[in-house]
């Protein structure tokens, strides 16, 4: 039985259209494939935090395969800051930042000194071969934060009696405040303000500010306010002011 000729004719059409179908599919995964192999693995940026006027090392891993190595470079946002040359060994910087910079042609490896909020931002590296594209090896994400400023302690109100007292005091650090009360011993601690902290340490009470590069500390004096500090009774070194009071009263009793 032979075949009607519009019923060929359409599935050669069909044919065809599978076949362009299967061209395209091809082609693309071949692009995929080769921008895979000159591009490399995408590198994802590690963050750094870092305290204003310090410095910081930015390392590249695999430094030690220089095979084919045509150029390497740092970037700063996409603009070239400095570019070594592999093949005389020729390393230029960028006048800006040429002071501040210091490129070691064996590791790739870029120290930053003297950073500011202004160095705040996106590094990349990234190395040419002879006859490939670049690649990018290794990205930062740096910020540059200013020191903590220096906190205030005031008193906010005092009580005592001749064996007691009750201090309660305000650490402040920019705008972050921390109520603590002190009764000669301890000082609570309120929760939840992670940039503020309060220590006591014999008479000394501490009001810590920091933030993740730095911190500063005020202190203040529980003598005037607490007469558990005064010098007549002030406890022996490694001595409470509760164990003090105890071994008193115990010897009052006795007599």
């Amino acid at each position: 039985m032979n075949r009607p000729v519009a019923w060929s004719h359409q599935t050669e059409i069909n044919r065809d259209r599978r076949l362009y179908g299967i061209f395209w599919v091809v082609m693309f995964l071949l692009l995929v494939i080769g921008l895979m192999s000159t591009t490399g693995p995408a590198v994802s940026a590690a963050e750094l935090l870092v305290l204003e006027g310090g410095s910081v090392t930015l390392n590249v891993t695999g430094h030690e395969d220089k095979h084919d190595l045509k150029r390497m470079s740092w970037s700063f946002y996409e603009q070239e800051i400095v570019v070594y040359s592999h093949k005389n060994s020729d390393v230029d910087y960028d006048c800006v930042y040429e002071a501040r910079m210091e490129f070691d042609v064996n590791t790739f490896s870029l120290r930053l000194k003297n950073l500011q909020k202004t160095d705040s931002g996106l590094y990349k590296a990234e190395k040419a071969l002879h006859g490939k594209q670049k690649e990018t090896v290794a990205e930062y994400r740096i910020y540059v934060l200013e020191p903590a400023a220096a906190p205030t302690l005031t008193v906010v109100s005092n009580w005592s009696s001749s064996d007691s007292c009750s201090v309660t005091l305000n650490c402040t650090g920019l705008n972050v405040s921390l109520i603590s009360s002190c009764n000669g011993i301890v000082c609570s601690q309120e929760e939840g303000v992670t940039s503020l902290s309060i220590s006591l340490n014999h008479s000394t009470v501490s009001c810590n500010h920091s933030n993740p590069v730095s911190w500063s500390q005020a202190t203040m004096d529980l003598k005037p306010l607490c007469p558990l500090y005064r010098d007549d009774l002030a406890p022996p070194a490694g001595m409470s002011p509760c164990l003090l009071k105890a071994l008193l009263v115990t010897v009052a009793m006795l007599l």
